[in-house]
């Protein structure tokens, strides 16, 4: 299996604005390597989501990425940068006792980053 860098990232907040506006920054506190998931019959069944259009919006708008870093590390994370694009963090499955962890990430809104 092939795996790719996975960069986490947690924001901070850096100071404030005039007008006391919090002003954020995403800072890295972490790397891994990771890749993309498919989702399960099983998780797309009908009894985890009721309709067939929730079912196009929970795989049109999430992805899933496994890797080995440890849900400690995870649990601090916000966002991840993968494949060249920010990913915000919604679901952490598995535990440090199993061999990989399962990150269900949000791919849309992420920007893409120009390196």
């Amino acid at each position: 299996m092939r795996f790719f860098p996975l960069l986490l990232f947690a924001i901070r907040k850096i100071g404030s604005d005039p007008l006391n506006n919090p002003i954020y920054e995403l800072e890295q506190i972490g790397e891994s390597e990771g890749r993309f998931s498919s989702w399960t019959n099983k998780e797309l069944s009908a009894d985890s989501i009721n309709l067939a259009s929730d079912k196009r919006a929970v795989t049109v708008e999430n992805r899933k990425i496994i890797t080995k870093a440890l849900r400690s590390e995870l649990s601090l994370a916000e966002k991840v940068k993968f494949d060249g694009k920010y990913h915000s963090i919604t679901e952490i499955k598995g535990d440090d006792t199993s061999r990989w962890r399962i990150l269900v990430v949000n791919r849309y809104g992420s920007e893409r980053i120009e390196d």
